[in-house]
């Protein structure tokens, strides 16, 4: 059986920016400061409470399957080079291309 890969719109970096700064908010109040940035797009069926806010979501590549806690801390412990988000046509950074995923904007 083949598998057809769903094309998605890639979240826009100003929205993206937006949810980075209400998540890293969060996490400096207090919010489970350990591990809200560790699990953060794995819960919450792919959205951080940022994500949510601004109407995205953390998706397998490809497919509109949610992002697991897993993807996240992959996602996470490659968060340190967001370069790739102005690059690349489909704004995925480091973290995204090794867990195999994608942030997209979902309504």
């Amino acid at each position: 059986m083949s598998r057809t890969l769903v094309r998605h719109k890639p979240a826009p970096l100003c929205d993206r920016c937006i949810a980075y700064v209400i998540d890293g908010f969060l996490s400096g109040c207090g919010l489970a400061c350990i591990l809200y940035p560790c699990w953060k797009d794995g819960i919450r069926d792919g959205r951080s409470f940022g994500k949510g806010m601004m109407g995205l979501r953390v998706v397998k590549y490809g497919t509109r399957q949610s992002a697991t806690v897993t993807d996240s801390c992959v996602r996470f412990c490659c968060d340190w080079c967001p370069c790739l988000l102005c690059v690349t046509g489909d704004r995925r950074h480091l973290g995204d291309y090794v867990a195999g995923t994608m942030v997209i904007k979902d309504r």
